[in-house]
Formats: C-alpha cells, sequence, structure tokens
C-alpha cells in the first residue's frame, strides 16, 4: 500500500492492526512530499521473504504449504505522465525475474480502457496502449473486482469531479489455476480519496463492501424533492420513542445511493 506516512508512523499502525511483521519504505524521510512510499504487512505464520523494495515496490516470495511458493509484487505507480514508462519498465524486469505464479497489485496510477475514467479529460491512449502492452508482454490479466467501479477520485465535489479506476490486482495465468476462487473487491473509502482494495485469494474472506463506511449527509441532497419523502418515511418506521432507531432509519435510506441524482465523494 501507499504509505503516506514515516516509517515510525507505519510501524505503529501495523502494530496496532495486528500484524507483525512488515517492511516499509517511506518517501518522508528523502525529503519528499508524503505522497508515494511503499508498505507490505504480513502476520505470523505466513512465509514471506522480501526480495527487493524501493519508493515504488515491493518484491516478496510467499511460501505456503498448501499452495507452494508464488510471488506477490506490490507497485505504486508513477504519477507523472512523463514518468509512467518507469512503471511498465519496473513491472516488466521484476516479472521477468521469476517463471512461477506471481500477483501484482496497488495503486498503479493508471487506467486500461476508457471505462475506467470518468470526469475530466480523455485518458491519453498512448499511456493506455503501453500499460495494456506491458501486461500481455508479461502474460498476465487484471483480475476484475466486486464493488463500486472507481478506486480514486480527486475530492473535488460537483466542480471538475473525475473518478478513475487506478487499483487493481492482476495476477498470471499460473497464479490464477492455483487460486481459482480468487476474487478482488473494492470497500468503501473513509479519508482517503482512495478506496481500499482487497484480493481474496480463497474467495472465502466474509468481507462487508460497506466496509469504513462513514455516513455524512451532504446538503446538496436538500435540493431533490426525493429527500424530504425518504427522510420522512424513515422516520415513521423508527421506533415510536427511539431516536437511535429513526436516525438509522434515515441512515440507511440515504446511504443507499440510488436514488441520488447529485454526484458526490462522500461515498
Amino acid at each position: 500500500m501507499e504509505t503516506k506516512q514515516t516509517e515510525k508512523e507505519n510501524e505503529i499502525t501495523r502494530k496496532e492492526l495486528g500484524f507483525e511483521n512488515g517492511e516499509c519504505w517511506s518517501a518522508i524521510v528523502t525529503g519528499k512530499s508524503r505522497a508515494g512510499g511503499v508498505s507490505l504487512w504480513w502476520r505470523e505464520g505466513l512465509q514471506v521473504t522480501v526480495m527487493s523494495g524501493s519508493l515504488n515496490h515491493i518484491d516478496s516470495k510467499i511460501d505456503e504449504d498448501t499452495y507452494g511458493t508464488w510471488r506477490f509484487l506490490g507497485i505504486y505507480g508513477w504519477p507523472e505522465g512523463s514518468e509512467k514508462w518507469l512503471t511498465w519498465e519496473l513491472l516488466r524486469s521484476l516479472a521477468g525475474q521469476w517463471e512461477g505464479p506471481w500477483l501484482c497489485g496497488g495503486d498503479l496510477n493508471q487506467v486500461l480502457t476508457e471505462a475506467e475514467k470518468e470526469g475530466g479529460n480523455r485518458p491519453s491512449v498512448t499511456e493506455m496502449w503501453l500499460f495494456n502492452d506491458c501486461l500481455l508482454d508479461r502474460g498476465v490479466q487484471d483480475l476484475g473486482f466486486q464493488g463500486y467501479k472507481y478506486t480514486w477520485d480527486n475530492s473535488r465535489g460537483q466542480g471538475g469531479f473525475i473518478e478513475e479506476r487506478m487499483d487493481r490486482f492482476v495476477g498470471s495465468d499460473a497464479w490464477s489455476d492455483k487460486f481459482q476462487d480468487a476474487r478482488v473487491l473494492h470497500l468503501d473509502k473513509r479519508r482517503s480519496n482512495h478506496r481500499p482494495i482487497i484480493c481474496d485469494s480463497l474467495g472465502e474472506e466474509d468481507v462487508d463492501p460497506a466496509w469504513g463506511r462513514s455516513f455524512r449527509f451532504d446538503p446538496i441532497w436538500a435540493k431533490h424533492g426525493d429527500c424530504a419523502h425518504l427522510i420522512q418515511q424513515a422516520w415513521q418506521q423508527g421506533g415510536m420513542n427511539d431516536i437511535c432507531s429513526k436516525l438509522q432509519q434515515c441512515r440507511e435510506q440515504l446511504g443507499n445511493g440510488a436514488w441520488r441524482p447529485f454526484r458526490t465523494s462522500n461515498f
């Protein structure tokens, strides 16, 4: 994951979340901004060997009794258009060092197709072609997803709002054959402008896509006629004198984005 933390902050967060082991490359110690940097955490009992790392990648080998040995490559792609070729060269180089099953995931800072971007200028055809060519060259494919389509937005509300699918997992055919029930989940974001994404390799995790959801009422909703009706209906469905039940009903009704005609960045 992209850390946006110092190595000390990252270590504290890792321990608070119950991960016994981890490696971190922080951009902050190099004098750069909080953007960038990568971190990989794992729990006790999983055999992980970190092969190499930088501010833009962590290459690791995973050894499992049941599934054997495979590689995981975490990537933070260069965000600037003039430097994105560095991401694909890094991916080609590291993938070329391993012939077995491998998985790659992270914020690649690039869309694969025009359909993966909403708002703003059209994505660069050249940059999309280079990304697709890299995946084809290394024999990997996008693993798809369940959940909301886009993983990042520019947090600008109604004015100039842009969404893109910049975070993803891709895997080799050998990895997909080994983990045939694998699925990628896009969860709800909370404080970041990126949605957390999970690759559930065995398809067994009981994960609520609303993980981390923080409900906030957007004043722009009040401009729509259905809003007042939904609140009134939800209030009546709550308990007679139970204010918490009434508020929960309102949250559930308004939290269902199907009725809202306005796009916001809160959900």
